[in-house]
């Protein structure tokens, strides 16, 4: 197995998964459709495109920093009702994670799909932003070299990143880094999903299952700060 390494990085992020109406919500971490979709952006697929080169890719996201969980009062204008009669206003709280940062780990045997990929963000088609599109990325998504980790699984590849530092004050994490990894099996011990994307045009998603498991502090590569970060 092969593992397409990411890095999710930004002011303001929201992965929606049980939005309804005037509420939309985020997840604690990126959702399996919004990862597909930013996909779909760099690699030029419209809404309406094929997504079955992406099934069997299983997906993993590492914690690194969990963020705040805030939500903003929503107000727009001249918005159509749902029958076409008139336009009115309409206001709803949208919820996202401040300041966030996640590894996002994409695993498969076929490692031609992953660096296909990775070719994609390096120069996306269409701009990349983390779950809406005024939130735009503070770091590229890709890492230098190569983001595919070869011969490593998704555990491993997430597990053995280093965890790098927006700062030189900042310190490494003094407690665990929460790991949820796609299980590529039914198990009781799974939380159920239903954010597998069947198809972007007429909103139809499927489900998964993830598991939670933890990366030690004493087992975390230091891998200094990011390259664009500021020395002061």
């Amino acid at each position: 197995m092969h593992t397409l390494v990411m890095r999710f990085v930004g002011p303001l992020q929201s992965w929606g998964h049980r939005s309804r109406f005037d509420d939309r919500d985020t997840g604690l971490e990126p959702t399996r459709s919004g990862v597909i979709g930013l996909i779909c952006a760099a690699m030029g697929i419209p809404r309406n495109g094929d997504l079955q080169r992406f099934e069997k890719l299983r997906m993993g996201v590492r914690v690194d920093c969990p963020g705040r969980c805030m939500v903003d009062y929503h107000t727009a204008m001249d918005v159509i009702k749902a029958d076409g009669s008139e336009t009115g206003t309409v206001t709803s709280n949208r919820h996202y994670l401040s300041d966030a940062r996640f590894l996002v780990g994409l695993e498969s045997d076929a490692v031609e799909l992953l660096e296909s990929i990775d070719t994609a963000i390096r120069k996306p088609i269409w701009p990349l932003s983390l779950g809406r599109k005024s939130f735009v990325l503070s770091v590229p998504l890709f890492l230098p070299g190569s983001s595919v980790a070869k011969d490593r699984t998704l555990e491993q590849a997430l597990s053995e990143h280093p965890f790098q530092r927006l700062s030189p004050t900042e310190r490494m994490p003094s407690e665990p880094l929460r790991l949820v990894i796609e299980s590529p099996a039914y198990t009781v011990d799974g939380l159920t999903r239903n954010d597998v994307p069947l198809d972007f045009d007429t909103r139809r998603f499927g489900l998964r299952q993830v598991l939670t498991d933890w990366v030690a502090p004493d087992e975390l590569k230091d891998g200094g700060t990011w390259l664009c970060s500021s020395p002061s």
